[in-house]
């Protein structure tokens, strides 16, 4: 039976039976049976003179409490009967989250400042680390992506899971911002940082999350109802063992959307003079896996890029409530034990009547 509030009492009572606190009206009942002259046995006197004058004794005065731990007793046991609780409402946050792959070109020529903010000397690395970091955490203009799973896959000449899916975005920022490409004494970079695997990383994003379907957080359900892969490059593929096409391929087979990103005003030649990048391959993957294909030539529009992707990719939150109602009749049915019991105690020692 659903609990009802009875109106006039406090908004945290409720009540299972609360017909049952109409039997409280039969007490006045009760006291006239009890009271009626024809009840109790009596001694016939010639004259009750001399016994009014002596006047009553303390224990005939306490008897008439013995009729009153009775009534008591029995209101304490209706209102056990009518199971008095009180709700505890609680809620749970279930939350159909977004598993993000983050693809991250770190060859050499991320090296360069062409996305520099004006006044500031930034590489391309470094603006694409400071972007993604406050569309993970949530600054400025973004909103953050708290309820997601996010990793991140580094990539050059080969491609390297560098952190895997997790919750714990503060360990993905600490590896994030270690992040770097290194350079030698003379301003070179390894030989392995001077070219661009984007199908190995693609492929490696795809391989973690195409068996993904659900995981479980600390206090939460956690759903996974969207894989997605952003995948930010400043070149075109020039190595690796999986070809871009067939990576992109892959994610499309296993319903992995991937935003694909050119960062930077191109490459340079030896006249250090800009050279066009061709984006094709980049926007056919978009375009097959369902995703969209953009273009960040300043870190201004590189940070709204991250914006609209976060706009698109949404995670759903839903919170249930639920109500528990602990009983408060035990104290109830307590009380007219202890009322019963000393009424009782009372009837057979002090209180007790000739026979």
């Amino acid at each position: 039976m659903t609990p009802e509030q009875i109106p006039g009492t406090p908004h945290w009572l409720w009540w299972a039976y609360r017909w049952a606190l109409l039997l409280i009206l039969v007490i006045p009942v009760l006291w006239l049976l009890w009271t009626r002259p024809g009840r109790r046995g009596v001694i016939r006197f010639s004259s009750l003179t001399a016994l009014r004058s002596s006047g009553l004794s303390w224990t005939r005065r306490a008897r008439l409490t013995l009729p009153m731990l009775r009534t008591a007793a029995i209101v304490c046991l209706i209102v056990a009967v009518a199971r008095p609780q009180r709700p505890d409402e609680t809620s749970r946050i279930f939350t159909e989250g977004i598993a993000i792959q983050m693809v991250l070109d770190t060859s050499g020529s991320m090296l360069d400042l062409d996305l520099s903010p004006k006044g500031t000397r930034q590489t391309r690395l470094d603006v694409v680390k400071e972007v993604f970091g406050r569309f993970v955490r949530g600054e400025q203009d973004l909103p953050g992506r708290p309820d997601d799973l996010i990793g991140m896959i580094r990539f050059a000449q080969y491609a390297d899971s560098v952190c895997p899916l997790t919750l714990d975005h503060e360990s993905l920022m600490d590896i994030l911002d270690k992040t770097i490409i290194p350079i030698d004494r003379r301003g070179n970079v390894p030989q392995e940082y001077n070219a661009t695997a984007i199908g190995d990383g693609l492929a490696l994003a795809v391989e973690r999350l195409k068996d993904l379907r659900r995981t479980v957080g600390s206090g939460e359900q956690l759903t996974i109802t969207s894989r997605i892969v952003i995948l930010l490059t400043d070149g075109e593929n020039n190595a690796g063992q999986i070809a871009p096409e067939v990576a992109g391929d892959l994610a499309a087979t296993f319903g992995i959307k991937v935003y694909t990103i050119m960062a930077g005003t191109g490459g340079r030649d030896f006249f250090n003079r800009r050279l066009p990048i061709d984006d094709t391959v980049l926007r056919q993957i978009a375009e097959k896996t369902g995703g969209k294909f953009f273009t960040a030539r300043t870190a201004d529009a590189l940070a709204k890029i991250y914006a609209e992707i976060d706009q698109l990719e949404r995670t759903r939150t839903e919170e249930r409530t639920y109500v528990r109602y602990g009983d408060l009749s035990h104290p109830w049915m307590l009380a007219a034990f202890i009322f019963l019991g000393l009424q009782t105690l009372l009837d057979a020692t002090r209180l007790r009547k000739i026979p």
